[in-house]
């Protein structure tokens, strides 16, 4: 069975779920380009990592979203059994995906999740909906990105679910931290406060890491936050200046072996998105065992974290409130006793289906 997938660029986690597919079918994949750093985006990988399928460069640089590169038409020209496409929103997969529709090609699209915009201008809706439409079937890792599939014209009975995720199966842990191990990686990371909240993802408006800094306010002296993203803005430094916070850590992108110490040293994870299409760091918070609060902008939360069992949702609708209503459910944790191991291994209990793995089983159901 020959495969075709299109996508932009080559994220280390599709690298890995292209070598897992590949071992299933005879898999092609074009790549737009091989980086974006210009978008602030950097990579830990080699590509000797490339082992069972065939990639496909269309430039050697930086990936160019608002521009078509024609070669991609070239490229796809072949014998292939069934084409996927990753992306509308990149202008070289719109024009690939466009042309597919008037050439009657049929395709699959396959989703990371969205968000409807209800508000949005009709004309916008209207496009959109011409492009998601149309698919011979829609790959969907939830609930809430099926609902956005079929609002934009997808059909029901052709979106298929996989589960989303960047970790293989030898990645997972099998059982939680113990907090005498934690305390060890706390002293080695020269973390001295008993607990630690940790956030990931980039310094940027949209990841609400404001909304986490002011509710730290007041918090006990005993909670530490580390937020792992970048270089701290003048607004975060402003925040941590008014409240008078004395507990917070700035720490840069790190590689995935540092990174693993803070997600073993930490006792809970918080994502306060504004809006976030999926959130693979809720993945990679419960596969280390940890419990998740996060907001009802969050689609992986809302698919994977359940309020009072493996963790808390908050709505970010009422933003005005939110940093207050974290405040109480951090407070809530760290003064219920039990409430951490309980939660966290409800976490490894739901996480554990979800593995690169699983996840080209799901895709290959589909497509052999």
């Amino acid at each position: 069975m020959k495969i075709l997938f299109v996508t932009n660029i080559p994220v280390p986690y599709r690298i890995d779920f292209y070598n897992e597919l590949g071992k299933r079918v005879d898999l092609t994949v074009v790549f737009e380009a091989k980086g974006a750093a210009d978008q602030g985006i950097k990579f830990n990988y080699n590509f000797d990592e490339i082992k069972n399928f065939k990639a496909i460069f269309l430039s050697d640089g930086n990936i160019k979203e608002n521009k078509i590169n024609w070669t991609i038409f070239k490229e796809i020209k072949g014998n292939y059994d069934k084409i996927v496409l990753t992306s509308y929103s990149y202008m070289t997969e719109m024009a690939l995906l466009i042309y597919f529709k008037f050439k009657r090609v049929p395709y699959y699209l396959s989703s990371d999740g969205g968000i409807i915009k209800y508000k949005e201008k009709k004309l916008r809706k209207w496009y959109k909906t011409f492009l998601i439409s149309g698919a011979k079937g829609y790959f969907s890792p939830s609930d809430m990105s099926d609902k956005y599939l079929e609002y934009y014209g997808a059909k029901k009975n052709v979106i298929y679910r996989y589960p989303f995720t960047s970790y293989k199966k030898s990645n997972q842990i099998k059982e939680i931290i113990t907090d005498i191990e934690k305390e060890k990686l706390k002293t080695k990371l020269n973390i001295k406060e008993k607990y630690l909240v940790l956030g990931v993802g980039q310094f940027i408006y949209r990841k609400g890491w404001d909304l986490l800094l002011n509710a730290m306010e007041g918090m006990s002296d005993e909670v530490a936050l580390c937020l792992i993203g970048g270089k701290p803005t003048e607004e975060y430094k402003r925040i941590v200046a008014e409240k008078k916070l004395q507990h917070v850590y700035f720490k840069d992108f790190m590689k995935s072996e540092e990174l693993s110490e803070y997600y073993k040293a930490a006792d809970l994870f918080v994502l306060p998105t504004r809006e976030d299409i999926w959130g693979l760091v809720i993945n990679e918070a419960m596969n280390y065992g940890l419990p998740v609060i996060t907001t009802t902008a969050c689609v992986a939360g809302q698919e994977l974290v359940e309020n009072y069992k493996n963790g808390f949702i908050l709505n970010i609708k009422n933003e005005n409130e939110i940093s207050r209503n974290l405040n109480k459910k951090l407070s809530l944790f760290f003064e219920t006793p039990g409430i951490k191991q309980k939660m966290g291994k409800e976490s490894l209990k739901m996480i554990e289906e979800y593995s690169i793995e699983n996840m080209a089983v799901a895709y290959s159901r589909v497509l052999i």
